[in-house]
């Protein structure tokens, strides 16, 4: 009898969820690695491995001691290294080489990847802890400091001045595996975010949606929303989508899902950073929504079998379909969970796609900090600006999660470039 096919998902959390279970429903041996015993992605898995994801020898011997079909990862940026080159090593299918996936997880190589090809990036510096002054004179503050390697803008800070720099050195690099850090010129901007795959070289844009962050004077670069469409489409799209296939090119991408986030501000579009996977925003959810092609099965598919079916992408032409989508990724205030909404009663309405919470009853919520703490997520629907707009209201007016003393924790959202 032949044994099914077993693969390695890299990573257990919240953003391979819906990764997992997929695997599952496809008949295939779900095994999953990250180094944490209690990943929530563990207790759906056939097997479950104690393995660091950010850690290329770990997930490679993971992947030789279980005899894999395939490895991936969705949602998440660091472990798209480890996993190319266990695939590379393994000799199993891989989208992009190890030499590309180092290009789009460290930030230092993107960098000057994008300086050397002309990409649209804002003025940048790779800086060790003793830095001298004469290293920054081209960028002028404020600055935004940023881990070379990190994930769920941990460790992204706007400062005014050297000195703050000097001041956040430490804290910056305790989130990375390296000794410098990134300082970029802060741009005055809006962001948005290209979701797309590359078939044979050619590249499919399938989404862009507007990527809504808290104040940058709190949690600079923390998601949470993405609106579909994006509002400057009407004056940048042509450029927008030229630019991403610049950037295919220059990083010598020419397979797989791409996910690239972009600055609009009085400069013009700038790249911000890119990542070779699908977007942690739930795109395996939205993608398929307004263009119908299943982005999540195509990423199973070809981990696997370098023939995966790439009849839908070849066939696909962009614009943009209906429905128009939020997706509210919702934070909360701190505080212990006395009881929360229950997920039925939400998904009970026509304009809420899909919900999710990332705490359960019981559960404390720390402080926001960076992306970790997002509480949970809705992907709400409508027919147009209008009545997205009062979904989303009347989707917030559903959603309670209360602590002891009966106050709503959730931090209310809305349609923030909108209203």
């Amino acid at each position: 009898m032949m044994r099914r096919k077993r693969v390695l998902m890299v990573g257990a959390g919240s953003c391979q969820i819906n990764g997992i279970k997929r695997m599952r429903d496809m008949g295939i041996e779900t095994a999953v690695a990250d180094y944490l015993e209690t990943s929530k992605g563990k207790l759906l898995a056939d097997i479950a491995v104690l393995a660091d994801a950010f850690s290329s020898e770990a997930i490679l011997e993971a992947a030789r001691t279980l005899e894999v079909d395939g490895v991936l990862t969705v949602g998440t940026d660091q472990p798209v290294l480890c996993v190319t080159k266990a695939c590379e090593e393994l000799n199993l299918p891989t989208f992009i080489s190890s030499e590309t996936a180092l290009w789009v997880t460290d930030k230092r190589y993107m960098k000057e990847r994008f300086k050397d090809f002309n990409i649209p990036t804002v003025p940048f510096a790779v800086i060790s802890e003793t830095f001298e002054e004469s290293e920054l004179e081209h960028i002028k503050p404020p600055y935004v400091v940023k881990p070379l390697d990190s994930q769920g803008q941990r460790g992204i800070y706007k400062l005014n001045s050297t000195e703050a720099i000097r001041e956040k050195f430490h804290k910056v690099v305790s989130y990375s595996r390296q000794d410098k850090i990134l300082v970029e010129a802060y741009y005055e901007n809006k962001e948005l975010t290209v979701s797309g795959w590359v078939v044979d070289g050619a590249v499919k844009v399938l989404t862009i949606t507007d990527r809504v962050t808290f104040s940058p004077e709190r949690h600079i670069g923390v998601c949470i929303a993405h609106e579909y469409p994006s509002i400057h489409l009407e004056r940048y799209e042509r450029e927008i989508i030229e630019i991403t296939e610049r950037v295919c090119t220059a990083f010598n991408i020419q397979e797989g899902p791409i996910y690239f986030q972009y600055l609009v501000g009085n400069q013009g579009v700038m790249v911000n950073e890119i990542a070779c996977r699908l977007g942690g925003a739930y795109e395996d959810v939205t993608i398929p929504l307004v263009t119908g092609i299943d982005v999540l099965g195509l990423s199973i598919e070809g981990c696997h079998s370098v023939t995966y079916d790439k009849a839908s992408l070849k066939a696909y032409a962009y614009g943009i379909k209906p429905p128009l989508f939020s997706t509210q990724l919702f934070f909360c205030h701190a505080g212990k969970i006395e009881s929360m909404t229950d997920l039925n009663d939400l998904r009970a309405c026509e304009f809420i796609h899909e919900v999710g919470y990332n705490f359960k009853v019981g559960e404390t919520i720390p402080p926001t900090e960076n992306a970790s703490q997002r509480a949970g997520y809705m992907i709400i629907t409508g027919q147009d600006e209008a009545s997205l707009s009062k979904n989303i209201k009347s989707a917030y007016d559903i959603l309670k999660i209360l602590d002891e003393k009966g106050v709503n924790l959730v931090i209310r959202g809305k349609r923030f470039y909108r209203d």
